[in-house]
């Protein structure tokens, strides 16, 4: 087959998004493909482009590197990038043209989860601000993922995941109470991704943790906040993704905005009675 060279997407979310259209192309080219996450792809014929990066987790995780990297190639060069101003008929139809195939079914390698715990899991994923990547306004009210956290404690493990570092990210108040919190990028993305394959149950707002849930086919209760012109559920999810078990609380008056700095209304009034309802109907698929 003739190589192809795929400048791909940097961010954790787009990356496994990304999977489901690098799966479909190796079945047609020699895939080189550009990363911060080639652990994502380790279960497909891809080789790795060395590309650097500015920011800061993705950096961290191409120092982690033992593999060998190769040259960029002389080939077609392929950008499954897409621009928010594209989202208006959703973030895989605008990867589908860029890409030129359709997607393959959303899914993983297999990942090990690494945590031990007496109960079913609960993956969280707080809130936070990146200096690097300022998106406050996609964020839910922090307070409404404490609220759901604390109606399942007693009957799961917690686990709050996060890569803080002072004056380049912090988590918003109030945070959510856990069994075990790990704040400090402590898990590697194969440990992180094997928790989120594990798990029972993951709450938090939009994020790496959508598209993830929805590979892993995992349950999520995912908050919204606001900025809805390129984080609404109609735009980062699509009619052929499985989305039995993805569950989305939104605000009375989501925004659809496309600022990530604007103030967008993110008040959930009936937010108890829609976790209740997921809750439920979770309950009724995995029995």
């Amino acid at each position: 087959m003739k190589p192809l060279f795929i400048d791909g997407m940097r961010g954790l979310g787009d990356n496994i998004f990304q999977r489901a259209f690098v799966k479909t192309l190796t079945k047609s080219w020699d895939v080189y493909l550009a990363t911060p996450w080639p652990e994502l792809y380790e279960d497909l014929p891809v080789e790795f482009v060395y590309q650097p990066t500015i920011l800061r987790t993705q950096a961290k995780n191409i120092k982690r590197q033992q593999r060998q990297w190769h040259d960029k190639p002389k080939a077609p060069t392929l950008q499954p990038h897409y621009r928010s101003t594209e989202l208006a008929q959703g973030l895989f139809k605008s990867m589908e043209r860029k890409c030129g195939v359709e997607p393959s079914p959303m899914d993983l390698p297999a990942f090990t989860n690494i945590i031990e715990a007496p109960k079913p899991i609960c993956v969280v994923r707080p809130a936070t601000l990146r200096k690097e990547w300022f998106a406050g306004s996609r964020n839910p009210d922090p307070a409404y993922i404490a609220r759901a956290v604390e109606r399942i404690r007693d009957d799961f493990y917690v686990v709050s995941v996060a890569d803080l570092k002072e004056n380049e990210e912090t988590a918003l108040h109030p945070l959510p109470c856990a069994d075990l919190t790990l704040h400090g990028g402590e898990l590697d993305v194969r440990a992180l991704l094997g928790l989120i394959q594990a798990a029972s149950l993951v709450i938090g707002g939009v994020g790496w943790i959508v598209p993830a849930c929805i590979a892993a086919q995992t349950p999520l209760f995912c908050i919204l906040g606001g900025n809805g012109g390129a984080n609404a559920p109609e735009r980062i999810t699509d009619s052929r993704m499985n989305l039995e078990k993805i569950g989305f609380a939104k605000p009375d008056s989501f925004c659809y905005c496309a600022n990530m700095r604007h103030q967008c209304d993110k008040r959930i009034s009936n937010f108890d009675q829609q976790f209740e309802a997921y809750l439920d109907r979770i309950s009724t698929i995995l029995h």
